[in-house]
């Protein structure tokens, strides 16, 4: 047992939707999706977590978010930066 059980649906939740960005961008298996969100964990030298979040941040356009170190953002941007301008909507920002 954890001492934080509600932060664990959390965790999961958010690696949760690590992989699904990475499927929608790589068209790929939520293992194959996983795999490389763990192997990027591992190279940049990342929680699994911070590596999760980071690609979420990024997929929603934000360059920073809360509980993202910076290290994870920035390799974020550098591992998926030109996935996901690819798939970006060039007037999203149009109201």
């Amino acid at each position: 047992m954890t001492d934080h059980p509600a932060v664990e649906p959390v965790t999961r939740t958010t690696i949760d939707r690590a992989v699904g960005v990475l499927i929608a961008l790589r068209g790929c298996s939520p293992e194959d999706a996983f795999a490389e969100l763990a192997a990027h964990s591992f190279r940049f030298d990342v929680s699994l977590v911070q590596s999760a979040r980071s690609i979420v941040a990024a997929a929603r356009g934000m360059d920073s978010a809360n509980g993202v170190a910076c290290a994870a953002m920035s390799s974020a941007q550098e591992e998926w930066g030109p996935l996901l301008a690819d798939r970006r909507d060039p007037y999203d920002h149009v109201a």
